[in-house]
């Protein structure tokens, strides 16, 4: 029986992509194109990525951002 099973603790995966830094004009960006998708009940990840069209940027990011955004 593996460890989690028997604590019920799930264990951590690293993610392959490096942490992503949301400046200030990144999450404006970000805001403005989730808006433009309807908001955030109605923009799904992929669509706010290919909108965003930013070097670099990952739907992992994106999805991240989004979940954290839609607690406010």
């Amino acid at each position: 029986m593996k460890n989690s099973q028997r604590t019920g603790v799930r264990q951590y995966n690293k993610s392959e992509f490096p942490r992503l830094r949301w400046t200030p004009e990144l999450h404006d960006h970000f805001v403005e194109v989730v808006e433009r998708l309807g908001g955030k009940y109605r923009a799904t990840p992929k669509r706010i990525l290919q909108m965003m069209s930013v070097k670099g940027l990952k739907i992992s990011h994106v999805k991240s951002h989004l979940q954290a955004n839609s607690k406010e």
